[in-house]
């Protein structure tokens, strides 16, 4: 972001979750940076929740979202949909995997390696209903704050017990003993909606939205 923010102006305060696919939001600064050269790009990495409360208390001016938020208050555009597929040790990746990938309910043996249902309660509503109707069985939820870093999803998965689920193009490298598949059928689509104050009326905020716009549907 560094690379975006320019000397003086008003701040573009903007919220980022984890596993953002690579390359989404450059093509948009740079337009900002060009267009609006005085804002200074103010980035955070937070979760769903947190940007949601921020944006409610004025104290995000735009966020990238797992979900939709209802009601008047927010406009919202859908900027990327990912179809998820698993990682999975190498071996057993090996011999799950049919023609099309990888069947859910093959998974039902292993432990999911979730994300707390705090950080974004619609999204992990909806993904949780999709693997316990294939079956599965997900245990206790992973506890409040406990953010769902790579390392902790590779060295899990790489213990032959679990799984994770990750995008296509997952930008972590992986380990020679760890694989990512996709899931047969693309059962998990992943959503992340870029999401501001529907009152607002920064011009640099909408170039940044038309930038992402453009970027997402062209």
């Amino acid at each position: 972001m560094v690379r975006y923010t320019g000397p003086g102006g008003g701040a573009l305060r903007i919220g980022i979750p984890l596993e953002l696919p690579g390359g989404l939001l450059d093509p948009a600064l740079a337009e900002l940076a060009v267009t609006h050269p005085d804002t200074r790009v103010q980035a955070r990495h937070l979760s769903t929740a947190e940007q949601l409360a921020l944006l409610q208390a004025d104290e995000l001016d735009a966020g990238l979202l797992r979900e939709r938020p209802s009601g008047p208050q927010f406009d919202a555009l859908l900027v990327v949909r990912e179809r998820l597929g698993v990682l999975l040790a190498a071996e057993q990746a090996a011999e799950l995997a049919g023609p099309d990938g990888i069947a859910l309910e093959t998974l039902a043996a292993l432990q999911w390696v979730g994300f707390p249902r705090s950080g974004s309660p619609a999204w992990y509503d909806e993904l949780t209903a999709v693997l316990r109707g294939h079956g599965l069985d997900l245990g206790p939820q992973a506890p409040p704050g406990q953010a769902l870093i790579a390392d902790v999803k590779l060295a899990t998965v790489a213990s032959g017990q679990a799984f994770a689920l990750a995008p296509p193009g997952w930008q972590q490298p992986l380990p020679d003993h760890v694989s990512w598949s996709p899931l047969a059928g693309h059962p998990l689509v992943r959503r992340t909606w870029a999401v501001w104050p529907a009152d607002s009326r920064r011009r640099d905020l909408g170039r940044l939205i038309a930038a992402l716009d453009r970027s997402a549907h062209g």
